[in-house]
C-alpha cells in the first residue's frame, strides 16, 4: 500500500477541535449515547478495577480520575472490554477472572467497593469472557467468550446473581478477540486475531451453531490486518479497526466494504511514531464530534487512552498525533492494564 503522509491542511481538519454528543456506530464496549451530554464520562478497566474520568470530552493529560470502582465487593477479577448503556446508567464488565458478566447500576455515581447489581454466569458455558454487547431492541446480551459467542435473553432485566445457560450459542474455530453488534443491521462483526481478519455475521440475534459457516471475512494481505484487538463503526458506515500488531495501527474501511467482505485495503491507516500507538485495543467512538467522529483508544502499552480527531475524514496513511492523551501517573494508568474503555456523553 502506498504511503501517504497528510498535508498541513488535512492534519489541521483531522486535530480540529468540537465536541458533541454521539448519536451513530455499533452497539459494543465502546459505544458512546446521545443526547446532550454536560462534559462525557469515560471508563476505563485495569487490572482488577475500572477508573471513572469526568470532562471526558476535553480531558487530557495527567489528569486523575473522579471515582475508581475497585475492592473486594466489586468482584472485578481481570476485568476486560466494557459496555456503558447510557440510557439505563448501566455499565457492563467482560469479567475475565471471575467467569462473568458483571452489572452495575448507576454507573456514572458507583465509587470505591461498589457491589455489581448483577452478577451473570454460565456453569460450563461462560469461562473466559472478553467482550460484551447488547441489542437493546431484542433485549439480548452478547458475550464473547474464547472460540464462542453466547447469547443470552432479556439483558435489560437481569439482577442479582444469575447462574443460567445461554439461549443460543455461536461457535468458531478461532479465539475470539473482541466484537461490535451493528443494531441496524442486525450484524456482528468479530475480531480474528489468529487469522489477522475480521468477521461479518449476518442475522445475529437468531444466528446459532457454526459461525464458521455463516461468516465473510474481511482478511488478506491487501488489509493491513495485524492483531485485530478492537471494532468501532462511524455514523456513515465505516468500520474503524484497532491493530495491536507491529507496528500498530488503526485502520478504516469503507461503507462499501462491510457488508461482503474481503481482500481489500482500508481507505486510511493511522501509523507511525507521532500516532503514539503502541498496542491499541477497545475503541469507543463520539461519531458527532468534529466533522467526523471522535475516536478514543485505549493502549495497554502508552499505557493511556489516546484521542483522534476526525477519523472518519482520514484518507490514505497518516501519521498524526493525538489530540488529547490521558496518561501519566495521576491517572492510575499502567503498563500491561489498560484492558477497556467505553464513552457515555450524556452525561
Amino acid at each position: 500500500m502506498k504511503r501517504w503522509i497528510a498535508p498541513a491542511a488535512f492534519l489541521a481538519v483531522l486535530l480540529g477541535s468540537g465536541c458533541a454528543p454521539y448519536k451513530g456506530g455499533g452497539t459494543h464496549g465502546g459505544g458512546g449515547g446521545g443526547g446532550g451530554g454536560t462534559g462525557g464520562k469515560l471508563y476505563v478497566a485495569t487490572a482488577n478495577s475500572v477508573l471513572r474520568f469526568g470532562n471526558a470530552l476535553t480531558a487530557t493529560g495527567n489528569v486523575a480520575p473522579e471515582a475508581t470502582i475497585t475492592g473486594t465487593s466489586t468482584q472485578l477479577s481481570s476485568p476486560r472490554q466494557i459496555l456503558v448503556d447510557t440510557s439505563a446508567n448501566r455499565l457492563l464488565v467482560a469479567n475475565l477472572g471471575g467467569q462473568s458478566i458483571l452489572i452495575f447500576s448507576n454507573a456514572s455515581t458507583a465509587t470505591g467497593n461498589a457491589a455489581p447489581s448483577a452478577v451473570l454466569t454460565s456453569a460450563g458455558n461462560m469461562v473466559a469472557p472478553v467482550d460484551v454487547a447488547v441489542d437493546s431492541t431484542k433485549n439480548l446480551l452478547y458475550v464473547a467468550d474464547g472460540q464462542n459467542i453466547l447469547v443470552f435473553s432479556s439483558q435489560s432485566t437481569i439482577t442479582g446473581t444469575v447462574n443460567t445457560p445461554p439461549v443460543r450459542t455461536v461457535t468458531f474455530t478461532f479465539s475470539i478477540g473482541a466484537i461490535l453488534l451493528d443494531q441496524t443491521n442486525d450484524r456482528m462483526f468479530i475480531a480474528d486475531p489468529s487469522n489477522n481478519a475480521v468477521d461479518i455475521l449476518p442475522g445475529a440475534s437468531t444466528a446459532s451453531g457454526s459461525g464458521t459457516s455463516l461468516i465473510t471475512s474481511i482478511a488478506g494481505t491487501a488489509t493491513t490486518l495485524n492483531l485485530p484487538n478492537g471494532l468501532a463503526l462511524d455514523a456513515t458506515g465505516k468500520l474503524i479497526v484497532s491493530n495491536a500488531g507491529s507496528p500498530a495501527s488503526i485502520a478504516v474501511f469503507a461503507a462499501s466494504v462491510v457488508p461482503s467482505g474481503g481482500n481489500v485495503a482500508p481507505v486510511a491507516t493511522i501509523t507511525g511514531a507521532t500516532t503514539k500507538l503502541a498496542a491499541p485495543g477497545q475503541m469507543a467512538l463520539n461519531s458527532s464530534a468534529g466533522s467526523s467522529g471522535e475516536l478514543y483508544v485505549a493502549d495497554t502499552s502508552a499505557p493511556g487512552v489516546l484521542t483522534y480527531l476526525n477519523i472518519g475524514a482520514a484518507t490514505g496513511t497518516v501519521n498524526v498525533a493525538p489530540a488529547r492523551t490521558i496518561t501519566g501517573s495521576n491517572t492510575g494508568l499502567n503498563a500491561n492494564a489498560v484492558n477497556g474503555i467505553a464513552l457515555d456523553t450524556t452525561r
